[in-house]
């Protein structure tokens, strides 16, 4: 990675680590990196670029601290609530990654994530599908339904994509009940 850019996202993603996407500025971010703001734009086009380079990274960060957190070969539904925990913790308490729920910014985010190159991108997102198809593969489930179950696990990513606490009063712990009971469902 070119230096410049380095010390570019360095600095974005301590100001935004600090202060949201809101209340930073392009200027602020070239400041701190100690450059001119004309040659952030040898860079990124905007504010929005840079913010989701940033986020991307910092999601991939965290959720891989998650893959490492959690026993996945404990019952099904105990993962389910460490995941859902986890992120209560760490994701929701992160400036950063916080922005999911927020209106500035949530959009671009709920979009990339949602598209064929966010989906393709996110190692989480592959981690889990293996997983899932793992363990119902353990549990000898046919093809067939196991087809059925991950196309309810994509169901819940496009839910996921679409859907944050601002357009759901109690969004979180419903997409939670939800996962739970199908999990149950599903392995008990």
């Amino acid at each position: 990675m070119d230096n410049k850019k380095k010390s570019l996202d360095t600095a974005a993603h301590d100001i935004f680590s600090k202060k949201g996407y809101k209340n930073t500025n392009i200027s602020e971010i070239t400041q701190q990196a100690g450059m001119a703001v004309g040659s952030f734009y040898k860079y990124y086009q905007s504010k929005e670029d840079i913010f989701l380079a940033i986020y991307i990274q910092e999601n991939e960060s965290v959720r891989n601290q998650l893959i490492e957190a959690v026993d996945w070969q404990e019952e099904p539904v105990k993962v389910i609530d460490k995941i859902f925990d986890y992120s209560l913790e760490k994701v929701l308490n992160n400036r950063i990654l916080a922005e999911w729920n927020k209106p500035e910014v949530s959009n671009l985010l709920h979009r990339y994530y949602a598209s064929d190159k966010g989906k393709s991108d996110y190692t989480f997102h592959h981690f889990l599908i293996r997983t899932f198809q793992e363990r119902l593969i353990q549990n000898d489930y046919d093809k067939d339904t196991i087809d059925k179950v991950i196309k309810v696990y994509d169901f819940i990513y496009y839910i996921d994509c679409h859907i944050t606490s601002e357009d759901f009063e109690g969004y979180m712990e419903a997409l939670r009940t939800f996962v739970k009971y199908f999990l149950k469902g599903v392995f008990l």
